[in-house]
């Protein structure tokens, strides 16, 4: 269901399309760059298409084809997108899912929640016209492990009955193989998606809304660009690199400009002994740590560490970190699996507000190299949820000119400015 908003001269419908099939710009084709094809750069890009369509020419710039690479694709809701990420461990990201939900780890509602969620599974319905693999999964479990959760889950199930039903620990059990207090079934648009698949097939959508006018451009990863000359015949710059604009300093945030910390994630891929698969459900699980089913196989990636220090764990340490923080959740994974393999990578994770840990997009103050530069990062574990009604919001801003226009209605948008 769409609810409409009116912003200034336009109007947003949630979610349907930002801005009505006007064109806002003048009658010059405008040239905008999107740096980072990953969750943030392709929702910015579908958007701009619907508003704008033969009124706009995108030119995506990232190291791989879409869904190939860059930690949107790798590791379930923990590795968020980047664009020159300089240290991944051994990375098949083919493999991987994560999770889709509304839902903070005590069960309450994030902000925007249930609008995210429409505008995430919009996108995801454009995507899987063109692959149908996009989702895993169309339900996922959050179970309890103390008294204090179990109150506040079950007042998740009383107030959002919609989106999430209480299952008792007998019934947790049965359907996920998983040892609890009880928890919650996450349905009607909570999902487990396979993100390559999702990535390849938006940029289908993407191509299908004006087959002429968007463009992907692959760009040699051991090669640090020049970005003042890449990208000086463009009218407007879209930097939504997620930790690859900050590792590869393609922008710099010496002087603080951005309220964020950089975490890294690491994550490990089991694989459950054939001769004991079918008795494990692999259903998705979320308990702090997550469990997600790997698609097509008997593997189960569970993840992930948050590390804050500049030296990474050991493969022990984090075997040992994910193994203390899950055995008790589902013994039969880890008793009768072997580890096959780990991912590593980055996530830009915002400073805690009132709101909780959101998003940053908007106009940037100061950008080095263009002087119409806009910013779409910090999605961190939040990546799945808010890309949709983020990229949205900031084509909206794009396509008017005037961040006030969104902002007026959406105030908490520029919080990472003040």
């Amino acid at each position: 269901m769409s609810r409409l908003l009116s912003i200034g001269a336009f109007q947003i419908h949630h979610l349907s399309t930002t801005v009505p099939q006007t064109r806002l710009f003048a009658s010059s084709q405008q040239k905008i760059a999107i740096v980072g094809g990953g969750l943030a750069g392709l929702s910015t890009a579908f958007h701009l298409l619907e508003k704008l369509g033969d009124d706009v020419q995108i030119t995506i710039f990232d190291k791989t084809k879409p869904g190939a690479g860059g930690a949107s694709s790798v590791a379930g809701g923990t590795l968020m997108t980047t664009f020159y990420i300089t240290k991944i461990a051994e990375t098949l990201s083919s493999n991987m899912a994560r999770l889709l939900h509304p839902f903070s780890p005590r069960g309450k509602l994030v902000h925007l929640g249930i609008e995210s969620l429409s505008a995430s599974n919009r996108l995801l319905d454009a995507a899987t016209k063109n692959n149908a693999d996009c989702v895993v999964r169309d339900r996922l479990f959050r179970i309890a492990l103390t008294e204090k959760n179990v109150g506040q889950l079950k007042i998740t199930a009383e107030l959002h009955p919609e989106y999430a039903t209480w299952l008792e620990s007998l019934e947790v059990e049965k359907r996920t193989g998983t040892v609890s207090l009880g928890g919650l079934l996450l349905t009607n648009g909570c999902q487990v998606i396979h993100v390559p698949s999702y990535l390849q097939g938006l940029w289908e959508a993407c191509q299908e809304l004006s087959p002429n006018n968007i463009h992907w451009r692959i760009d040699d990863p051991n090669t640090k660009p020049d970005w003042k000359v890449r990208l000086e015949d463009f009218d407007t710059v879209v930097l939504s690199a997620g930790s690859g604009l900050f590792h590869d300093s393609i922008v710099c945030n010496d002087a603080g400009e951005f309220p964020v910390d950089l975490v890294r994630g690491q994550s490990i891929e089991m694989s459950i002994d054939s001769k004991t698969a079918e008795d494990y459900p692999n259903e998705a699980i979320l308990c702090g740590k997550y469990f997600t089913p790997i698609p097509n196989s008997n593997k189960v990636l569970i993840g992930a560490t948050h590390e804050y220090k500049s030296e990474a764990f050991d493969a022990e340490e984090v075997v040992e970190e994910l193994k203390s923080r899950s055995y008790d959740v589902s013994p039969f994974v880890w008793d009768n699996g072997s580890v096959m393999r780990m991912t590593c990578g980055y996530r830009v994770q915002t400073r805690r507000g009132n709101l909780g840990r959101m998003p940053i997009i908007g106009q940037m103050k100061n950008c080095d190299f263009h002087d119409n530069a806009y910013v779409f990062t910090g999605l961190s574990a939040r990546g799945l949820i808010y890309h949709g009604m983020y990229g949205d919001l900031l084509s909206s801003m794009i396509v008017a000119k005037d961040e006030s226009l969104i902002t007026d209605k959406y105030p908490h948008l520029l919080w990472w400015k003040q």
